[in-house]
């Protein structure tokens, strides 16, 4: 099978320098190198976002963070702002390739590896040039917070005997160490001109991914916001609880949580979320009406409802089909249309719906 059938990719992403026009002004992705953010640079980010934009910043699904309500007029300052943080890319074209998500627990050599992948992809300018803008590359290795698990176009996952790749959704093989980034970066090359996957090493066992656990997790300190929604002055609460704590870091997850690398106690004070029993956690949510144009329903309003009329399962809430804020399954799924939702069991925003019902009758589709 060649790479191009294994891989699909659809759509953009906005960046920094690329920003998305949505219902609350624009918005900018901004990628930290090594899904990491230093103390300095995390409460750079918040006072730009508050002095700049609307006070939102989103935790993505690709461990990246968005700033929202930005206007055009504020850019070229955004941009100094993110420049002195080193949180900028030299061009918009090597931005959207250096999509890399890696692993809030990666030790060093995954670290090493991540930053050395993501410095080949942006010196070559064919990839630059080429690669789609939803390429996801992933580093990681095995642990009870690996990635390995989520989606990416090409994931790399560190093994004592080696690299295993995968491509699209399949495990390909081990690399040596050394020479993980090449063949790698010649995956990416075979991608684009529909050609086979190179040869590599037998591989006896499939990497196990792990999952979201919030509170203590091997050295790290979990800490999830709502929906991934993170208020200005709940980011710098946060650095000034981690710079007390003694941390140095903040590290993203594709589960919409923080990591800190040092306990860390009082988020619960300001909104956050310390408890893998919250409901909360259970619940994704877009940012829907009015931040979202093709939202006509307040998903946010109606998630907070429904985390307070206890459930099973979980729930998404998606302001259109495009179901922007989980691709997987869930229990229930409500769907924005026409100021309605439509209402989906066990499956995604893109599914069928069964009925439709009125944002204040939520409480009898639970019971339903």
């Amino acid at each position: 099978m060649s790479v191009a059938a294994a891989i699909e990719i659809k759509g953009w992403c906005p960046g920094a320098l690329r920003p998305m026009e949505s219902g609350d002004g624009l918005l900018v992705r901004v990628k930290p190198r090594g899904s990491s953010l230093t103390l300095a640079q995390a409460s750079g980010l918040a006072e730009v976002a508050g002095r700049l934009g609307n006070g939102h910043i989103d935790l993505t699904r690709r461990a990246n963070l968005q700033i929202r309500g930005l206007d055009a007029a504020v850019l070229p300052e955004l941009h100094r702002a993110l420049d002195r943080l080193d949180l900028l890319d030299p061009d918009a074209g090597t931005e959207a390739v250096r999509n890399i998500m890696v692993g809030p627990l990666a030790g060093p050599e995954g670290r090493a590896l991540a930053s050395a992948l993501g410095e080949a992809v942006a010196a070559d300018r064919k990839l630059v040039a080429h690669l789609p803008a939803k390429f996801g590359w992933l580093v990681d290795a095995p642990g009870p917070l690996s990635i390995v698990g989520e989606r990416a176009e090409i994931a790399l996952c560190v093994l004592t005997a080696g690299v295993a790749l995968r491509v699209g959704g399949r495990w390909r093989g081990i690399m040596p160490h050394d020479k993980a980034v090449s063949l790698a970066l010649a995956v990416a090359r075979a991608h684009l001109d529909g050609r086979e996957i190179p040869t590599l090493g037998r591989m006896d066992i499939v990497p196990a991914p792990g999952r979201r656990t919030l509170g203590a997790v091997a050295r790290l300190f979990g800490i999830a916001a709502p929906f991934g929604r993170l208020e200005t002055s709940q980011l710098q609460s946060l650095v000034a609880l981690a710079t007390a704590a003694g941390a140095s870091e903040l590290r993203l997850s594709p589960w919409r949580a923080l990591y800190v690398d040092a306990p860390v106690d009082g988020a619960r004070e300001f909104g956050l979320i310390v408890d893998d029993e919250d409901p909360l956690l259970r619940i994704d949510a877009c940012p829907g009406k009015p931040a979202c144009r093709s939202a006509s329903v307040d998903t946010r309003r109606d998630a907070y409802r429904l985390a307070t009329m206890g459930f099973v399962g979980s729930i998404h809430l998606s302001g259109c089909a495009k179901g922007c804020a989980r691709s997987a399954s869930a229990e229930l799924v409500l769907v924005g249309c026409e100021g309605r939702y439509g209402i989906v069991r066990n499956g995604t925003a893109r599914s069928l719906p069964q009925q439709t019902t009125d944002p204040d009758h939520l409480a009898a589709v639970l019971r339903g």
